[in-house]
């Protein structure tokens, strides 16, 4: 099994018998925090893509007039991609998943900026174990911040970040969050990892990886079993 990041699942559809392609273009809104009351349209967005298809990351663009926070790039299709999104008052933020078969976009809401006054906010107000106190972002620390699709069928206890056990947190209807060690949980965290390969293990046999630059924060949402 392997775990599928559905935020990046392909929108496109083919019809028809037709050669395979050899690029596809892939796209779609990204707002400036997971708020969702704006759009992220100052900054850089860039796909990295396997060093044996690509050495050089892809740049996305705003191509349409009117539609600021609309990003597209043209990538080969079906191939492993890690997104990276930067800007100013946004903490570098990197997620991962797939190119599509066919020309593509991403679900709207799914993908968003790590808006800093957001993050640090939230950092602050986490229950967090004692004698876990995070780096900070802008010293060069790296963390993982992430959500199952459905936390229901998760287990808190059998999931492992670079091997070590993540912080859990169940929410409540009126957003209360409590911090958990086993069971089903909602949001999930890793702190003050080292700079390079960060691989996520669901507790299912399946895996995700995220190459993290020194201030990155790793995105790992909407995953699900698959």
């Amino acid at each position: 099994m392997l775990i599928f990041l559905f935020l990046l699942a392909a929108c496109g559809t083919e019809r028809g018998l037709r050669d395979a392609p050899t690029e596809v273009t892939y796209g779609g809104w990204i707002y400036d925090s997971p708020l969702y009351e704006g759009v992220f349209a100052d900054g850089t967005v860039t796909f990295t893509l396997p060093a044996d298809v690509s050495e050089e990351p892809v740049a996305a663009e705003q191509p349409y007039e009117g539609y600021d926070g609309y990003w597209l790039a043209t990538l080969p299709p079906s191939t492993p991609l890690q997104l990276r999104i930067a800007g100013e008052g946004a903490w570098p933020s990197v997620w991962a998943g797939d190119s599509p078969g066919a020309d593509g976009a991403w679900f709207a809401g799914a993908v968003f900026a790590a808006d800093q006054v957001y993050v640090d906010a939230m950092l602050l107000a986490l229950d967090l174990p004692e004698g876990v106190v995070p780096g900070a972002l802008a010293d060069g620390a790296v963390h993982l911040w992430g959500a199952p699709l459905d936390g229901a069928d998760w287990d808190c206890a059998a999931v492992r970040v670079n091997g070590a056990a993540p912080v859990c947190y169940s929410v409540a209807e009126d957003g209360v969050a409590t911090r958990v060690t086993e069971g089903p949980f909602d949001l999930f965290y890793a702190f003050d990892l080292a700079p390079g390969e960060v691989v996520l293990e669901d507790g299912f046999g399946g895996r995700e990886t995220w190459t993290a630059a020194a201030g990155e924060l790793v995105m790992a949402w909407s995953l699900v079993h698959i």
